[in-house]
């Protein structure tokens, strides 16, 4: 698969039996455009049509170069069913990758902002209500988590008191963020007298891991959300405050230690720093372009942590937090009836039908389908694939 310089587009050129080659263009982890059977000699225009009809001008002779550095490197797809085109492929790239990639997470804010609690809830299982006397970070403290085998998140916690605050601007900054391959800035949205503060210390954050990693991911926790009643305006607010003199991507992420809002955010923040990942959610995303599967989800049991998944971010908090419940029913009526770990479960519901395999000790693959006319053969069929795609995640998670 080659990318696309300038671009957050990937593509990938696979020979026939014909002679003839199909062409697969992803965005980000998710395929967007398919053209099968095309000859050699229309790969560069069907390319250029595509970037076109987004409006994007990307210089011919440059898709000329990446088309040949891509044919350089192209392999006949013979007779490879579903998963050998997709999952197998997607291992062979990962393969590739360095073994050892930067997870290094800085998380500031001021203080009292929630730093402490949002990891500990998350990471360590703490209940809201134990949270609530927890003592405030003095200094940096260090805590490297384990997610099932995807990540091993060090997480450097920064203390926002402000003696604290002026010691990171000195002769502690270089040691903070070199290597840092993520900013988790939070925000408590409740502390309305100090947004401009925020708003500073948050600007000076940005910069300097910038500096050190220009590709660098920036998250923004708006926490506390809960105890606001006018969300929507608040957010707005603060979201042009923060973006106001920063031109790289800032992903915000409103959160609360109540309910399931920490746990998409962190999904998603998990996902980006893991090379895992990348392959996982393009083989969920293949399993999901299959007739009949509506979404798919790969759950770490531990944490309630969606390692990958397919639904829309605005969806994924509500719909892995249900998920996740409904695993704790499964585990404890297993557990109750002196029942050995299940290997499979099936749920179906009058709206869908729920599949749902034991990969790992630490995972579990969730399959949605739309259950709408679907015949027995085809939910077989999506029943084998899922076994497949777990057995082809398994290979690939055991490190």
């Amino acid at each position: 698969m080659k990318k696309i310089p300038g671009t957050l587009f990937q593509l990938r050129i696979k020979s026939t039996k014909e002679n003839k080659f199909n062409l697969n263009v992803w965005y980000r982890d998710q395929l967007v455009y398919e053209k099968t059977s095309l000859v050699k000699e229309s790969i560069t225009n069907e390319i250029q049509f595509f970037f076109e009809g987004r409006n994007l001008s990307i210089p011919r002779n440059r898709i000329d170069w990446i088309v040949k550095e891509e044919l350089s490197n192209v392999s006949s797809a013979g007779d490879e069913t579903f998963i050998e085109s997709t999952v197998s492929n997607l291992i062979g790239e990962f393969q590739k990758k360095p073994p050892e990639e930067i997870k290094k997470i800085i998380l500031i804010g001021l203080s009292n902002a929630g730093k402490t609690c949002i990891y500990e809830r998350v990471f360590e299982g703490k209940k809201p209500w134990e949270l609530l006397n927890s003592a405030a970070t003095k200094g940096i403290t260090y805590k490297e988590y384990k997610v099932g085998s995807i990540s091993k998140p060090m997480i450097w916690d920064l203390g926002g008191q402000q003696q604290y605050l002026d010691e990171y601007h000195g002769v502690l900054r270089n040691n903070i963020f070199k290597k840092a391959s993520t900013l988790l800035y939070v925000l408590d949205v409740t502390d309305s007298d100090r947004y401009e503060n925020a708003r500073s210390e948050f600007e000076w954050s940005a910069n300097q891991i910038l500096s050190y990693n220009p590709s660098a991911k920036i998250n923004v926790f708006f926490h506390k959300i809960d105890l606001i009643h006018n969300e929507g305006e608040v957010v707005a607010y603060l979201k042009k405050l923060l973006s106001q003199n920063i031109s790289h991507k800032i992903t915000f992420h409103s959160t609360s230690i109540h309910g399931q809002s920490l746990f998409a955010a962190w999904s998603e923040i998990i996902r980006e720093i893991s090379p895992k990942t990348t392959f996982i959610n393009s083989i969920l995303y293949s399993l999901k372009n299959y007739e009949g599967v509506k979404d798919v989800v790969l759950l770490e049991k531990a944490t309630g942590l969606a390692c990958g998944s397919t639904f829309e971010i605005s969806d994924e908090d509500v719909a892995v937090g249900m998920l996740s419940l409904l695993m704790i029913t499964i585990n404890k009526v297993t557990r109750e009836m002196k029942l050995q770990n299940f290997k499979e479960f099936k749920l179906m519901t009058d709206s869908n039908y729920i599949l749902i395999n034991n990969v790992t000790k630490d995972l579990l693959l969730i399959i949605i389908l739309t259950n709408i006319d679907l015949s027995n053969d085809i939910i077989l069929e999506i029943e084998a694939i899922g076994k497949e795609v777990s057995k082809q995640i398994r290979n690939l998670w055991v490190e």
